[in-house]
């Protein structure tokens, strides 16, 4: 049995150190180990580096494996949140001779990236420390869609950086100016320009990279996250990838996720993901709102009323704030659409439809 300590680090006999390590090296921390019940410690521990539909991809300790579901998983699944996706840890039934495996059991989540899809929800990645928001300098550069991605970051309990792209393709005094904007928006998030062509930057990444941790690149096609990934993982990832594609432009996309080990001295690992054409969040995602735009919510609260709608109440904060230029409209528009978003997932109104009188 390999136990655990509070501060994840596992204590480890000599017979069990090469295992340990391995699974030290693919993320495995106290958080998963507490789940596991005393049959499962005879199975495999594995995590899904790759998933196309209910067929899986997984790493382990003794080698890399196909893996369908066992049926019992099939049966409890409720909603796509009981399936497995990339970066989950997993109970696996190992048949060596054949090379194949079975998933017996998904181990909970320490988190989850979550949008909305209709009135269902995708699992973009899991169990992930850091996301990566990938952003070009020189094209498809839009602030409103950063904070969607910020405030979905922020709602799953992940360290958000945002990185941007191509600083080679634009002239300093315009990198300078997007740095500006993306700063008036970000609050403490760690802002990074890069450019793989030059190796500028990307020595600022390797702390969120290191042994036994996990980040995922999330953005649009175009931005260079497969070149971020190739850089990182010293080798053409797409090239070793089945599934491929051209964008409009003649671009290698991803068009799948997949977990990806970095080399030393990094250590860490990194997900890579399609591009994302949309970002529509989850309903309740009230407290990502909240630390996306925490400058707002500290404003309203300078309001004289609790209830102002910021329009035509006196001692308005939020008024006097536009009127001084302190806050872009932009800003609160994207902030006001962010907190009055309807909920896809439900077709009856939320709001009692009869007249109702207050005393």
């Amino acid at each position: 049995m390999v136990e655990c300590s509070d501060d994840s680090e596992l204590s480890l006999t000599a017979a069990e150190f090469g295992l340990a390590h391995s699974l030290l090296q693919l993320g495995w921390s106290d958080f998963f180990e507490r789940q596991l019940a005393a049959g499962e410690r005879s199975l495999t521990i594995g995590r899904v580096f790759a998933e196309h539909k209910h067929h899986y991809q997984v790493h382990t300790p003794a080698g890399d494996f196909p893996a369908d579901l066992a049926g019992r998983v099939h049966h409890h699944a409720k909603t796509r949140l009981d399936y497995p996706t990339v970066g989950d840890f997993v109970i696996l039934r190992v048949r060596v001779e054949e090379q194949k495996a079975t998933v017996q059991r998904l181990l909970g989540r320490r988190t989850a990236l979550v949008r909305q899809q209709d009135r269902d929800v995708q699992l973009l990645a899991s169990n992930v420390d850091t996301a990566f928001l990938v952003t070009s300098l020189n094209e498809n550069f839009n602030l409103r869609r950063l904070e969607r991605y910020l405030v979905m970051v922020h709602e799953a309990g992940v360290e958000p950086v945002i990185l941007l792209t191509k600083d080679d393709l634009v002239e300093a005094d315009e990198a300078a100016e997007v740095m500006a904007e993306v700063r008036a928006i970000a609050g403490q998030t760690a802002i990074h320009a890069v450019s793989c062509l030059h190796r500028r930057g990307m020595e600022a990444l390797s702390r969120y990279l290191a042994f036994g941790k996990t980040a995922v690149l999330l953005g649009s096609s175009g931005t260079g996250k497969s070149t971020l990934v190739n850089h990182l993982a010293q080798a053409d990832i797409q090239d070793m990838m089945e599934t491929r594609e051209f964008d409009d432009k003649g671009r290698h996309c991803t068009t799948f996720r997949h977990l990806i080990h970095l080399p030393a001295p990094l250590g860490g690992m990194i997900i890579d993901t399609p591009g994302l054409r949309g970002l529509t969040l989850e309903p309740d995602s009230d407290e990502g709102v909240a630390l996306t735009f925490e400058d707002l919510d500290t404003l309203v609260t300078k309001c004289k009323f609790t209830n102002c709608r910021h329009e035509t109440e006196p001692q308005c904060a939020v008024k006097a704030a536009l009127e001084d230029k302190t806050l872009d409209p932009a800003r609160l528009q994207s902030y006001l659409k962010l907190q009055s978003q309807p909920d896809p997932r439900k077709s009856q109104p939320t709001r009692d439809p009869r007249p109702r009188t207050d005393f």
